[in-house]
């Protein structure tokens, strides 16, 4: 570059740009440069000291630049000084033991944002805070608690500096296995980005309660775990009506997991079928099966798999539509009946239980998760009585375990 365009470059360069002496005296500085400083000093106080302007407007950074010892080298990155509410960053680069270039640039941007970042944080923390049954807090990459809100105070009755800095292992009972419980949870949402499970939590007055928790995973820019996010619903309420449900002889409910008994939805399902086939409505059937849950049952009892059932059919309701039906098909087989809903909402559906199934933790039975192969069936010419669409949703099922199983596959004739 000649030294004329090199002359222009600075002049004209949208980034201000200045020369100093070792004593902080301006001894050249392009337009932008000196628009840009006459918002830290009035021009009529003149602009020949940079550093007697910054001991005026940002103490703190002239202190940091008089700490520098480097002769050669960055001084001074991008330092933050701020100006009637606004304000300009400023790096500083020693090229010798007296001269140093300096960049200085509009922070309106960076001050909107810090702003912005700001009131966001602070509606985070209204939110952590003003849910009434949701604990929310954050544990480090070992699982201590770093952060603690106010919702966790009320839930947990701990407040937070008896917590911070404490193992979360402190919020569960002595009757179970928290370290190899908790480890294992931090490690599935490191490994899957979250992690769900619902197990019994204690309050500081030794109460436990029966919670609903999600564990999601922090990360760094380089995408490694940082820490992890934690969110607890008081699931009490719900545990207890499930139970009522279940102990009710003469309900129309299965009698383990609380949704729809076979003969319960196979009459719906022949209503429904009916009903498509009449008037030319989709419906979608979706088949969830576990993988290899005889196995997984006989190693661990079967308490593991009653409770498994129980969490399998919770999330098919939450994930369901308020008009779907979600009925026990088999020893241990759901299906999610889809009235008005084609294939493809079917397969969307039935991956967001597959999904949400690999990455259910069991309590007490830490290290042994079940996946599920899911089918997808929707009434046709070829499949148009009940007993075909389960046929037909069943063969999707199988289709899936044969492909590698914890698969959502439909259903092709």
């Amino acid at each position: 570059m000649t030294p004329e365009a090199l002359s222009e470059l600075f002049l004209l360069s949208p980034i201000g740009l200045l020369e100093l002496d070792g004593e902080g005296r301006i001894t050249g500085a392009s337009l932008a440069a000196r628009r840009l400083l006459n918002t830290l000093a009035p021009e009529s106080e003149g602009l020949t000291d940079l550093f007697g302007v910054l001991h005026r407007v940002a103490p703190a950074t002239m202190a940091q630049v008089r700490r520098a010892s480097t002769t050669r080298g960055v001084v001074l990155d991008q330092a933050f000084i701020p100006v009637a509410g606004e304000g300009v960053t400023l790096s500083l680069i020693a090229l010798g033991a007296n001269r140093l270039i300096g960049l200085i640039a509009d922070a309106t941007e960076l001050s909107t944002a810090r702003a912005d970042a700001d009131r966001l944080g602070q509606q985070l923390r209204a939110l952590q805070d003003g849910v009434r049954d949701h604990a929310a807090y954050s544990l480090d990459a070992d699982g201590c608690i770093v952060q603690w809100s106010a919702a966790a105070e009320r839930v947990h009755q701990w407040r937070a500096q008896e917590v911070i800095g404490h193992a979360a292992t402190m919020l569960f009972p002595a009757s179970t296995n928290a370290e190899g419980h908790l480890r294992e949870s931090l490690r599935l949402a490191a490994q899957n980005g979250w992690c769900e499970e619902e197990g019994q939590r204690l309050r500081q007055d030794g109460t436990t309660f029966w919670a609903s928790t999600v564990v999601s995973a922090l990360r760094d820019a380089e995408g490694r775990p940082t820490g992890f996010s934690v969110v607890s619903h008081d699931a009490t309420d719900r545990r207890r009506l499930e139970e009522r449900v279940r102990a009710d002889d003469t309900s129309p409910t299965d009698a383990l997991t609380g949704v729809s008994s076979l003969r319960s939805f196979y009459d719906v399902t022949q209503a429904e079928v009916a009903r498509a086939r009449r008037y030319g409505q989709p419906l979608t059937m979706i088949l969830i099966d576990p993988d290899e849950f005889r196995g997984v049952v006989d190693r661990q009892g079967q308490e593991f798999g009653e409770e498994w059932m129980r969490t399998l059919a919770g999330i098919c309701r939450q994930e369901s539509r308020t008009t779907d039906v979600v009925g026990r098909v088999g020893g241990e087989g759901l299906a999610v009946l889809l009235p008005s809903t084609e294939l493809g909402g079917g397969l969307v559906l039935g991956e967001r239980i597959r999904e949400r199934m690999q990455r259910h933790v069991v309590p007490d039975h830490v290290g042994s998760r079940l996946t599920v192969s899911v089918g997808v069936a929707e009434v046709s010419d070829a499949v148009a009585s009940v007993d075909a669409l389960l046929e037909a949703a069943s063969t999707a099922v199988d289709r899936a375990r044969k492909s590698g199983m914890n698969l959502v596959v439909a259903y092709d004739a």
